[in-house]
């Protein structure tokens, strides 16, 4: 799959970048100490290759959903969003330095709106079934609260 996006962001010259799995990993917690100590946010989203895969059900339309994929996020990417490969390259990591959940609500918005040019519907659904955005610290402190709740 990884020579597959790098041909189709050649191809298309989508000005990305991605990370590979161990510098991506490295990014991440760097991210985590960084917004420890600048007490900032960010979101943290996962694009598992084989679950995306499952839905979308054919060749065509997993090609046209990267190819979306990746043109809404060179046309839309901010300066200081990470994209990385996750671990036994399985999938896209992405990293939305100094955002909250409604930073991956307009992103996700654009992904639709960019798979409607191209009659490509299926795009909400694929975000839908497949993508859970994480927000930190808020993750951690859910975590914390749910264990507190948990002792009493």
């Amino acid at each position: 799959m990884k020579e597959k996006l790098f041909n189709l962001i050649k191809k298309h010259r989508y000005n990305i970048s991605i990370y590979t799995e161990d510098i991506f990993e490295r990014r991440c917690q760097e991210e985590i100490i960084r917004s420890d100590e600048d007490k900032s946010s960010f979101v943290y989203i996962e694009f598992d290759f084989e679950s995306i895969d499952k839905t979308l059900g054919n060749k065509a339309n997993l090609q046209q959903f990267w190819s979306i994929f990746f043109e809404t996020l060179s046309s839309n990417k901010r300066g200081n969003d990470i994209v990385g490969f996750l671990e036994h390259e399985s999938g896209i990591g992405l990293l939305m330095l100094d955002s909250k959940l409604d930073g991956w609500t307009r992103l996700a918005g654009r992904f639709i709106r960019t798979a409607s040019k191209h009659d490509f519907d299926i795009m909400s659904l694929v975000l839908e079934k497949n993508v859970k955005p994480i927000v930190y610290p808020s993750c951690i402190q859910d975590i914390q609260a749910q264990q507190a709740q948990n002792q009493k």
